[in-house]
């Protein structure tokens, strides 16, 4: 059985503090002034989602919970985690015999466990594997959430890489530019945004 996506949710970004200094984006807008703090701030979360929505990943640092139809069943027994960065891979579930069932790993936290084996290093997403000589276990077919990774998954605010802030900067600022003069520009602010990130963009299908 190939790996089969059921759904993926994504840990909401927390507003405050900001990820990205309020400071740095008014420099960076030529805003002087408190009056569009608000404005700003949309802008930069409206930047952060499509860099998200356009590089398939997840920018900063947060919770992920990834169901599939079942464990690979091929000879490798491989599953490539989506969303970039591996922080962690926190627990498994599986249904098996009507029962939901608990698998833990090396980054689980309390417990760690063994029941896998994973290799988090890189940027584009970590992978697990069932232990040596071992395979994953069957899970039923039949239920709604056969199999569910629980993972945390995105860069830390220290450690994003200058281009990707450059870019949400532009974005923010380009909003900002468009609201005040012509908003027919956005369309094409949005394609060149697209294009400052594509090189992080994940070609993974899920």
């Amino acid at each position: 059985m190939t790996l089969s996506p059921i759904r993926l949710e994504v840990e909401a970004l927390v507003g405050s503090p900001l990820p990205i200094d309020l400071d740095l984006i008014k420099a960076h807008c030529a805003v002087d002034g408190t009056d569009q703090d608000d404005l700003l701030e949309t802008y930069l979360f409206a930047a952060i989602n499509a860099f998200e929505n356009t590089a398939h990943r997840a920018l900063f640092r947060r919770g992920h919970i990834w169901t599939l139809k079942g464990f690979p069943l091929d000879a490798y027994q491989r599953i490539d985690l989506p969303r970039g960065k591996t922080r962690s891979v926190d627990m498994i579930e599986y249904v098996s015999g009507g029962n939901v069932l608990i698998l833990t790993g090396p980054t689980s936290g309390s417990p760690l466990g063994d029941d896998w084996q994973e290799d988090l290093r890189g940027d584009d997403g970590g992978t697990i594997m069932p232990p040596r000589g071992q395979s994953w276990p069957s899970t039923d077919s039949d239920a709604p959430d056969p199999v569910t990774i629980h993972f945390t998954a995105g860069w830390e605010v220290a450690e994003l890489p200058s281009d990707i802030v450059n870019a949400l900067l532009w974005y923010v600022r380009t909003s900002l530019d468009d609201a005040r003069t012509d908003p027919q520009k956005t369309e094409a602010n949005l394609r060149v945004f697209e294009s400052l990130v594509s090189g992080y963009r994940l070609s993974r299908f899920y």
